[in-house]
């Protein structure tokens, strides 16, 4: 393989910011130099660029396979590129007939023929894969998934990743433990939505508010409550997936100040957008959990500066309009495209003095790799790692539409936001994958991590309860 310099960049390294150039030789980073003169066969010209370490994104929904009207492979994968991602964490659904270990390699034939950019499967962890869960750990899936709500209709494809009741959930964690993977929860209780559904339906509601409504705070509270002590009791390793209720926050940091193994995501819809913007935007705003009042969102980003919150991720659930069409909100699916607009959102954030460089990088590329045992091949710029890499224009302003949209719905509910740091290249393994509005290799480029210590035993935090 041909080496590669790039020069004259101010690149990310975890003691900060530092003028520097890069040389790249067999897809991983062979040195850093302070100095412009590195020997390579190729050299990229950084000049007024940040370098990042390529984004992990640890939420994706791209389905492909029986969905791939929705997305596919390819243009999913195009779109994480596009928006300076470099490794996807796909989460499971269920194909009728076929077990979550049939579908997880199903996925990973399909994904190594046309995946971009480089991908992890996290293991469908419900109610009926609890035999499959040690079998899902041996195929080098990269964690679980589990969801305490069931699935509604519309969203079948999830069926086989709903826990059901407590019992369950105890047991799939234990399993879950067993293999020193981290089990990933959607917490909201199941009960308490259902009853607000029909209450709401009852009285005839079907705006946008009712969704909001119908899925209180209370119902993430109490779920990441007993996720949390389900977690503690069976010593798993717990990541609660978009989180957006105060309380819940509240929550987490008393568990992570006692020293529980938990981790916190939120995606950027739930950062950057209110109930207030939802209703103006319409069914495309309707995600799960919905989208919060402003204290709610005043509370995630103090969560989020603070550290409870360790990573930003997508949670890209694209569907086709149709999908999203009806005049009763109950009758769309709940999910938004979010893969391509999650790091130039935060980029943005970050010129504006909302983050600083190293919550940026921690929150969307060293923290998870960390978390999902992925750290140190990938989430740093350092020799030895791979070669994932954004080059920024922070001085570039430009408009988020949605005809830049890659992503097969070609929507963004950020639609008309102007954003001030474009990303200009997306690099992986030494390979440019992405070149401002181009991209240079073809599907199937990207290869599939498993975590680098499969058999690692699962480790608990001193306490080992909430009281």
């Amino acid at each position: 393989m041909t080496s590669l310099a790039i020069r004259n960049g101010k690149v990310f390294l975890e003691s900060g910011l530092v003028e520097a150039s890069l040389l790249i030789e067999n897809g991983r980073i062979a040195a850093i130099t302070k100095g412009s003169f590195l020997p390579s066969d190729q050299v990229l010209d950084a000049t007024g660029a940040i370098i990042l370490p390529g984004g992990i994104d640890v939420h994706t929904h791209i389905e492909d396979l029986d969905y791939a009207y929705r997305e596919d492979y390819i243009t999913g994968t195009r779109a994480a590129a596009a928006g300076g991602i470099t490794t996807v964490l796909e989460m499971p659904l269920g194909i009728e007939g076929k077990s979550s270990c049939e579908v997880f390699d199903m996925q990973l034939e399909s994904m190594n023929q046309r995946s971009l950019v480089d991908f992890g499967i996290i293991g469908a962890a419900g109610r009926a894969s609890i035999p499959h869960i040690s079998s899902l750990a041996e195929r080098g899936c990269i964690g679980f998934k589990t969801f305490m709500t069931s699935a509604p209709p519309e969203e079948a494809e999830l069926s086989d990743l709903a826990a059901e009741n407590d019992y369950s959930l105890l047991k799939i964690f234990s399993e879950i433990a067993k293999t020193g993977l981290v089990a990933s929860v959607h917490a909201e209780n199941d009960a308490i939505i259902k009853g607000e559904i029909t209450r709401l339906q009852s009285e005839g509601r079907k705006d946008f508010s009712a969704h909001t409504e119908s899925r209180p705070p209370i119902a993430e509270n109490e779920a990441c409550l007993r996720a949390l002590i389900l977690a503690c009791h069976t010593r798993v390793s717990l990541n609660l997936v978009h989180m957006s209720s105060k309380n819940a926050f509240s929550f987490i940091r008393l568990a992570k100040a006692r020293e529980v193994d938990v981790t916190c995501e939120i995606t950027p819809h739930h950062l950057f957008l209110t109930s207030n913007d939802g209703e103006k935007i319409g069914p495309w705003a309707k995600v799960d959990p919905p989208l919060r009042s402003p204290d709610h969102v005043r509370a995630a980003w103090n969560a989020l500066r603070t550290g409870t919150i360790d990573m930003v991720a997508s949670d890209h659930s694209p569907y086709a309009h149709h999908e999203k069409s009806s005049d009763n909100i109950f009758q769309c699916a709940s999910g938004t495209p979010g893969i391509q607009t999650m790091l130039p959102l935060l980029i943005d954030a970050y010129t504006h003095r909302r983050l600083t460089l190293v919550q940026l990088a921690n929150l969307t590329s060293t923290n998870p790799a960390k978390r999902f045992n992925l750290y140190p091949k990938k989430g740093v710029i350092a020799p030895g790692s791979d070669a994932d890499l954004v080059l920024v224009n922070p001085r570039s302003q430009y408009t988020l539409t949605n005809q830049s949209i890659i992503s097969k719905p070609a929507l963004t509910i950020f639609n008309g936001r102007t954003l001030t740091g474009a990303i200009q290249t997306t690099i992986l393994r030494g390979s440019i994958i992405y070149d401002n509005g181009a991209f240079t290799q073809k599907e199937g480029y990207g290869e599939f991590v498993a975590p680098l210590d499969l058999h690692r035993k699962p480790q608990m935090k001193k306490s080992e309860t909430l009281q």
